[in-house]
């Protein structure tokens, strides 16, 4: 992959239709709700469009990608092909060509079917349908072409518009995340998609490279690195230059971008202290924060960007607090835990995620920030930590040595269900979920 992720330029848009929506209402299913019953949905093998020659490998992986999205999504829940009563050599994918009967005899609430085309320039044509089985009616179709090595994306450009469709909500499939991985020479900096796909090095010198934060429009990162010595923060823009941004002599690590991508909140040691300061994005008219004794690190901006999340250990051990954006009013939001770090706030604002350790060893928790309610959401099985929220705030992203090396797991916000979404060598921590 080389800069497909945010190129939509690329990509030829042929056809865009949305038809009214049916019983299900306009937003369909509440996704935030606890108890929120999984829909139902048929995902036939994609056929070849009239005139063309089968390609399994085409058509392998636009089904394999579709059923990944969607079983992610927590929303749908893809039936067993092995349930299929269809005739799929006499069906086809358009409305009119084929009946739901067969579907609705399986109990499918909901139906994809999928074209594809190998063109003589070995482009690839996809045509995706939506439909609503118990209507009987199409509700979305899509056509797109794309070279070979898009049509992962242009599945995700479709599952995103059934996300939009049946929840009322955008979809995630598009985003990526930045991580730290552990090399034979330092650590370097990767970009992947969602899901673990299109694995990329963005950032490698043979020094070490931590902390990747995204810039707001997710055209580059900031990261800590040593590679000039004292650990400082650099800017980089993925393919471009790169800027730094820090020249103390201390340690310069953690950035968080306010919501409006004007300022950066970091930890800085260059008074001999760790505190919490708030430059402008290039680093310019710095201003610090926090002026205790006591280490304080890790700050995360709230969504509305008017408080900062933290951690300090001004009253013994590490715990989260939050202020205000110039550093005022200080208030501590976790009293369970001996060692409470990596806060990050949810999108919505109504969480912060932490690590805390319990019986030995790291779990991942939400704390309300209002009204200083915790709850678990990942065991202490090993360590559990770095989370990162993913945009929509239904999803978290964290680190994890349960398998002896730390990989990359995702666990929806209720606790539900874990994917991991890395392996192989080399410890790969820090993750940072990209805006949309």
């Amino acid at each position: 992959m080389k800069n497909i992720v945010g190129k939509v330029a690329v990509l030829c848009f042929i056809l865009w239709a949305a038809i009214p929506s049916p019983s299900w209402g306009k937003v369909y299913l509440d996704i935030y709700a606890p108890s929120m019953r999984l829909l139902p949905i048929a995902i036939p093998v994609p056929i070849p469009l009239e005139g063309t020659a089968p390609h399994p490998r085409i058509s392998g992986e636009v089904r394999e990608v579709l059923a990944g999205d969607l079983n992610f999504s927590s929303v749908f829940r893809v039936l067993d092909p092995v349930l299929y009563l269809e005739d799929e050599e006499n069906s086809g994918i358009r409305p009119k060509t084929f009946g739901f009967d067969d579907w609705e005899l399986i109990n499918a609430e909901a139906l994809i079917k999928t074209g594809y085309a190998v063109m003589e320039n070995g482009n690839v044509e996809l045509e995706f349908h939506l439909y609503d089985v118990f209507q009987k009616k199409e509700l979305i179709a899509k056509r797109w072409k794309g070279k070979p090595a898009q049509v992962r994306r242009m599945v995700h450009l479709f599952t995103n518009a059934v996300m939009k469709k049946i929840t009322g909500e955008d979809g995630i499939f598009l985003t990526s995340v930045l991580y730290v991985k552990a090399g034979s020479r330092g650590k370097d900096i990767y970009r992947m998609d969602f899901d673990g796909a299109n694995v990329e090095r963005v950032v490698h010198n043979g020094f070490l490279n931590l902390s990747p934060a995204w810039w707001p429009d997710r055209r580059g990162l900031v990261y800590t690195s040593y590679k000039k010595g004292a650990p400082d923060l650099f800017s980089r823009a993925f393919g471009g230059q790169e800027r730094r941004l820090t020249l103390g002599s201390g340690v310069d690590v953690g950035v968080s971008f306010s919501p409006d991508g004007r300022y950066i909140a970091f930890m800085s040691s260059v008074n001999g202290n760790p505190d919490i300061y708030r430059s402008d994005r290039n680093g310019g008219n710095r201003v610090r924060l926090t002026r205790l004794r006591s280490v304080e690190a890790s700050p995360t901006w709230s969504p509305d960007g008017k408080r900062i999340a933290f951690v300090s250990d001004r009253y013994g051990s590490p715990q989260i607090f939050t202020m205000n954006a110039d550093g005022s009013d200080p208030m501590r939001v976790t009293y369970e835990g001996s060692y409470n770090a990596s806060p990050a706030w949810s999108p919505d604002g109504k969480f912060i995620a932490y690590a805390s350790r319990v019986n030995g060893g790291f779990g991942i928790f939400l704390v309300d920030p209002d009204t200083l309610e915790s709850r678990p959401l990942v065991g202490e099985a090993g360590n559990n930590e770095d989370p990162s929220w993913a945009p929509d705030g239904r999803f978290i992203i964290f680190s994890s040595n349960r398998s002896g090396t730390y990989q990359l797991y995702v666990v929806d916000r209720e606790g539900r269900k874990e994917i991991r979404i890395t392996s192989g060598r080399g410890d790969k921590t820090s993750p940072s979920w990209s805006p949309r």
